[in-house]
């Protein structure tokens, strides 16, 4: 079961490595307070030293130290509804941001440390007033021994803001009062600096090629041995290493009946074909993968067997057992390096590409995973289970060259009347969205419009325009146009009647953006009967590798509602985000004009009333394919299913309408 939760866009700041204890080496607490200060939003100068949003306060340190652990305690803020704001900020987004660096010159820079509130979704109740919050419990989080350090300037910063820009140009809210502070462990094991020699292999040198884990199993505070720096580097230092530095040893000693049981001796796999598996009695030989994102801190994927595959050309990797196992799975994917290769199984953990922990499966959570993959590599596919579970079903994988990017789209021909339940059509905020391990899933949304708001009569369609934001890679998304002919909450979505699907282009944008997707030649007819609503929807897969989501932020109409659904998040139908909690609104405007705009179909199969049999209703027929219950227009024999033969018949009557 994958642990996925409803999120919202905010500011992006680099994050940390957790530990569940505290580094007891050689130690230096220091400690400040934070009295009477504003806190603005990060992208309103919360992070820049020379802007006066800035309430930061700066301490010299030592260049290379790591950080051992950080907490606040007696924090007393005031939060506030800013006068013009659409939303409240809530106590939930301030946080504490500290400079430290990974080791990396790209990692150099504020992190994202704690936030005192954490889970305290509330704010103010009233515009243009704040409310008190207060924690005075010590908060305290304990950092992965040797993975952030005081970066080369020897500073360390430290400041107080907050994730949400509610678009006023005002503060968030004060800190009347708060103590932070940080502790600095032992700086790095001069033996390790130069050392040779892997840490998890006999050498007869002292220390190893890990500064960060060598100092650890060097470091006898912790539980290790100064031996290993001081002598040479025996099988006990090999042991404290694994179990000091988390390091991976690979072995497959008891592989089940399975012949790909071990990562060692993978089934190799064609492009597209379908494997048969079963996991029961497998060994579970590959590493814990945290960006599964499973629940309940599920790291392993157990029972795991492996298959290999080469990657003959860029392109995007689809390894997929959705709908097709009977327990819950998960998948994930490592890079076996150059095609024909040996791969070191001991190398997995560095290898790793992606995880995915559930598809749209409401019933048994089964995966399906899409990375990108580079020509000339082989991958190790990696099938197994949640929470011990074993079972049968089979696997596909696949390597497709993407698909040309689709062209952004423009209105050339807006319509009369548009149509829209948001006060402007300004992008102030961010949307939400299901993820794990911090990328989102599928999601879907919509806006539902009564025949009155349409103008009370036909309404033509010629282009819908939206606000979205994508923080990863390009992907394809879509625009689909239904009639719910029963009203009210739209769906179930097998009742739901699809006039219209225009794919676009989800690019990566810096924030939000207001898109477009235009019907052109083809404008959609809706012909609304007392009681029927239409139902305008963006539907967006799973990202690869970022935040996909919509944008706005912009108060409704009274009565309307955002709507959302994503199967990742146990959600199969539609529900608004006010239910979940949340109050942001997504931006949309129908651009069409009001009137009579062909009236019944001009003929069987001209599902867009355009008087001609062509391209854009074939596109409807596939959109539709498969189970389709009535009222199903495309579902031209009546038999429940949109297929073969149903395009026949629509082939049959090809062209103009007589």
């Amino acid at each position: 079961m994958l642990h996925c939760r409803y999120i919202k866009a905010g500011a992006a700041l680099g994050a940390f490595a957790a530990a569940s204890t505290a580094f007891a080496g050689d130690s230096e607490r220091v400690d400040l307070n934070f009295a009477g200060v504003d806190y603005w939003s990060f992208d309103q100068g919360a992070l820049d030293p020379t802007s006066p949003n800035y309430n930061g306060q700066t301490v010299s340190s030592e260049a290379g130290r790591n950080y051992a652990s950080a907490g606040c305690s007696n924090m007393d803020i005031s939060v506030c509804w800013n006068t013009g704001a659409t939303f409240e900020n809530w106590a939930s987004e301030l946080a504490f941001v500290m400079t430290a660096t990974d080791g990396t010159k790209e990692g150099a820079g504020f992190y994202n440390i704690i936030a005192p509130f954490a889970g305290v979704d509330t704010g103010p109740v009233t515009e243009g007033t704040c409310d008190p919050y207060t924690a005075p419990d010590e908060q305290l989080v304990n950092f992965t021994p040797f993975t952030l350090f005081v970066d080369d300037t020897g500073d360390v910063s430290v400041a107080l803001g907050s994730t949400y820009n509610d678009g006023t140009a005002t503060r968030a809210g004060t800190v009347n009062n708060g103590d932070y502070f940080f502790e600095l462990g032992a700086s790095i094991n001069p033996a390790c600096v130069d050392a040779t020699g892997s840490c998890i292999e006999v050498h007869p040198e002292p220390g190893c090629d890990d500064p960060s884990c060598c100092s650890l199993v060097c470091d006898s505070s912790v539980g290790g041995d100064e031996f290993c720096c001081s002598s040479s580097w025996d099988s006990s230092c090999v042991q404290y290493a694994v179990a000091l530095c988390g390091l991976f040893v690979y072995n497959c000693d008891n592989p089940g009946p399975q012949s790909n049981d071990c990562a060692t001796s993978p089934a190799m796999a064609e492009n597209g074909v379908v494997y048969a598996f079963d996991t029961t009695g497998a060994n579970t030989d590959g590493p814990d993968e945290i960006g599964c994102g499973s629940a309940e801190s599920d790291l392993p994927i157990w029972s795991d067997l492996w298959y290999m595959i080469d990657a003959e050309v860029d392109g995007f990797m689809t390894a997929t057992c959705c709908l097709d196992a009977n327990f819950d799975t998960k998948i994930a994917v490592y890079n076996a390096g150059a095609i024909g290769s040996t791969f070191d199984p001991g190398q997995l953990p560095a290898s790793y590409v992606g995880c995915n922990e559930d598809c749209d499966d409401p019933d048994f959570f089964s995966s399906e995973l899409v990375v990108a993959v580079t020509a000339g590599n082989q991958y190790l596919v990696r099938l197994g289970g949640y929470a011990q579970a074993t079972g049968t079903g089979n696997i596909r994988i696949d390597i497709d060259e993407p698909a040309p990017p689709i062209e952004p789209q423009t209105c050339d021909t807006p319509g009369d009347n548009p149509v829209t339940q948001s006060d402007t059509l300004d992008l102030t905020d961010g949307g939400i969205a299901c993820a794990a391990a911090g990328i989102t899933t599928e999601n879907n949304y919509c806006r539902v419009y009564t025949k009155d708001e349409l103008g009370g009569g036909a309404y033509q369609i010629n282009c819908v325009n939206f606000g979205r934001g994508n923080s990863g890679s390009y992907i394809p998304a879509a625009i689909n146009i239904y009639v719910d002919p029963d009203g009210g909450d739209p769906g179930p979505m097998g009742s739901l009647q699809l006039l219209a699907s225009n794919e676009f282009g989800n690019y990566t944008t810096d924030g939000n953006e207001f898109d477009t997707v235009s019907f052109g030649d083809q404008p959609v007819c809706v012909d609304l009967a007392d009681g029927e609503t239409l139902v305008v929807e963006m539907s967006i897969p799973a990202s690869v590798d970022g935040f996909a989501t919509f944008a706005g932020g912009n108060a409704n109409t009274a009565g309307s509602f955002v709507w959302i659904r994503s199967g990742s998040c146990g959600i199969a139908e539609y529900i608004t985000l006010e239910s979940i909690g949340f109050s942001q609104q997504w931006t949309v405007e129908v651009s069409g004009t009001a009137g009579d705009c062909g009236g019944a179909p001009a003929c069987t199969g001209d599902f867009n009333n355009d008087g001609i049999v062509d391209g854009a209703d074939f596109g409807t027929v596939l959109a539709a394919w498969g189970a389709c219950p009535a009222p199903c227009p495309q579902d031209l024999d009546g038999n429940g299913n949109v297929d073969g033969a149903d395009l026949g018949l629509m082939l049959s009557v090809w062209g103009a309408c007589p």
